[in-house]
């Protein structure tokens, strides 16, 4: 127990170092019998606060935290997370951190939230090892078996056919899709309308929603590359440092190079296109996108509010001063209760491009997950057996009544006649065995 205590005795030790200075310094002030030149006129000591317990990180002075006393603060928690790992905590080994965990780390505000999102890194790391090593088993397996199948082609002189085998058919590599799907977003970069994702809103996004925005934007790539007829997409307003970006990159890491076929631009969308062909799809405006106008470029705002519901980017095409339109979606859907409106970017990327390529909003509005749309079918058909459940249930009750009105009836009129006399016994009728048996028998004889 005390082998396990003494270093994080030691981490809090380094921790409650780092305002050890200060300290040190006017406590030499007193021993010469000086007065601390840099304790103010008051001469009062502040009260020390733990700069690693703030949300933002600052000095103790109130000054903002320099970058040297960063760096002391990552070999500390660096110093922490090493000997947690070495304890066998799920805390992941430091060759597993890179700096955007480090910088997350800092900024957590106490040590329960440092252990937590330890533990969530430890989970990560875990499951690629695990890939990792199913990886390998799937290679020893693949080179177990071509070099069963090379041994069975030289015991085998006759032409074999079949898969991996002498076949008509050429094999298809996927680099060979990818290069021709890259190729179809060439030459939709020539000829195709043109939509744009606004990547402006990186300030108003948390990091949990500024990475499930990096993933749709991902997607919207992926789906797009994947149609026929796929659009000209540009991505404006592209924070290169921000969070949406970097997650972003971490999913496509060569969406910078100049032969990739990703249109990112770190200017507005009004300093590269014509401002009278931009349209701002947006939720909070008021007119709907009737058709669909190859000639207009239609901006979708590239945002995920999962928390933040202000009409932001009603506000941006206001200030810029550019048209606004909005889905049809109340006048094709019958939403179901308690079911949000919001729709995800790959979502809308998907109605779009259906909408350009049938002009059908019912066609284009099946990307619309189901859980949030009542189906008019099924709502008829439980509609039907509701009312044909109320009718028989209708008819079941007015027998029931008519059921109980007679048996009131009944009991109303047995209550209220006078009461019947009771049998009596009359002379002349006692019970004779002999003359009983004999009769039965005379009658038998006559049949």
């Amino acid at each position: 127990m005390l082998k396990t205590l003494r270093p994080w005795r030691l981490a809090s030790h380094i921790l409650k170092g780092c305002a050890a200075p200060a300290r040190r310094v006017s406590d030499s002030f007193k021993t010469f019998g000086g007065e601390n030149p840099l304790a103010g006129s008051e001469g009062a000591p502040k009260k020390f606060t733990n700069p690693f317990a703030q949300s933002s990180p600052a000095m103790s002075d109130g000054h903002a935290e320099t970058k040297e006393d960063r760096e002391k603060r990552r070999k500390v928690l660096q110093l922490e997370a090493d000997i947690a790992h070495q304890e066998g905590r799920r805390v992941p080994a430091l060759d597993f951190f890179e700096d955007h965990h480090w910088d997350h780390v800092l900024s957590l505000p106490s040590k329960s939230a440092r252990i937590k999102y330890y533990a969530f890194l430890w989970q990560i790391n875990m499951k690629k090892l695990a890939d990792q090593r199913k990886k390998a088993e799937r290679a020893e397996d693949t080179e177990r078996r071509i070099a069963e199948l090379r041994k069975e082609r030289e015991e085998n002189t006759h032409i074999i056919y079949g898969l991996a085998h002498t076949s008509m058919f050429l094999r298809i590599y996927d680099t060979t899709i990818n290069h021709w799907q890259n190729n179809r977003l060439t030459r939709a970069m020539q000829f195709a309308p043109k939509m744009v994702l606004d990547c402006s809103y990186d300030t108003h996004m948390n990091n949990r929603e500024a990475s499930y925005a990096a993933k749709q934007l991902m997607l919207c790539f992926a789906e797009n590359r994947l149609n026929d007829e796929p659009f000209d997409l540009h991505y404006c307003n592209a924070l290169m440092e921000g969070r949406c970006m970097q997650s972003l990159k971490r999913y496509i890491p060569t969406m910078l190079n100049p032969e990739f076929p990703m249109n990112v631009h770190t200017q507005c969308f009004t300093e590269i296109f014509d401002k009278q062909s931009l349209v701002y799809l947006t939720p909070h405006c008021r007119e709907d996108l009737v058709t669909y106008n190859p000639d207009d470029i239609y901006i979708v705002g590239a945002m995920v509010d999962t928390m933040n519901n202000e009409p932001l980017s009603l506000a941006k095409a206001k200030r810029l001063g550019l048209r606004m339109a909005r889905l049809p979606l109340d006048r094709y859907l019958q939403w179901g209760s308690g079911s949000g409106k919001s729709l995800t970017l790959n979502q809308m990327i998907n109605i779009m491009l259906d909408l350009k390529n049938t002009g059908n909003w019912d066609s284009a509005l099946r990307h619309v997950p189901r859980r949030k749309v009542v189906d008019m079918d099924s709502q008829r058909r439980r509609e039907d057996s509701r009312k044909a459940l109320g009718t028989r249930a209708r008819k079941l009750n007015v027998r029931i009544d008519h059921l109980l009105d007679f048996e009131e009836r009944r009991h109303a009129t047995a209550f209220a006649a006078p009461p019947q006399a009771l049998r009596q016994r009359k002379e002349g009728m006692e019970f004779q065995l002999d003359t009983w048996a004999a009769g039965k028998k005379k009658k038998k004889r006559e049949n």
